[in-house]
């Protein structure tokens, strides 16, 4: 081969058997509830978020409820001012499930809460 030109082609083509990847058993996911705004590491699914409910005042001085409490699944909990432009952030009050090392961390942390009882 002349200086400077590379073999494209390698010799010996690797076996299948060789270059898969060892089947790994599904990691256990744990629901936390994030207290701070976070980045999840690596795999995450998202449960959802507790919207409050939102009290008003008539001009009569009576309070009504405008927004019902409820817990909204599969949506991240809103960003707390319009224009951020974090994709990748996961906003504080959310409910999420993360691997269990990371979940522990968080907790221990004091980033995340345990979230068992929460519904989904």
């Amino acid at each position: 081969m002349p200086k400077g030109v590379y073999e494209r082609k390698p010799k010996e083509e690797p076996m299948a058997s060789e270059t898969a990847a060892p089947v790994q058993p599904s990691e256990k996911l744990f629901p936390v509830k994030l207290l701070k705004n976070y980045v999840p590491i690596g795999k995450f699914e998202l449960v959802g978020y507790h919207r409050p409910e939102i009290k008003q005042k008539d001009s009569a001085g009576r309070v009504s409820i405008v927004q019902e409490a409820a817990f909204i699944e599969g949506e991240m909990a809103p960003p707390p001012f319009p224009g951020v432009g974090f994709e990748t952030k996961i906003w504080s009050e959310t409910v999420l499930r993360l691997p269990i090392d990371e979940a522990k961390r968080l907790v221990g942390k004091n980033l995340a809460e345990r979230a068992d009882a929460i519904p989904g």
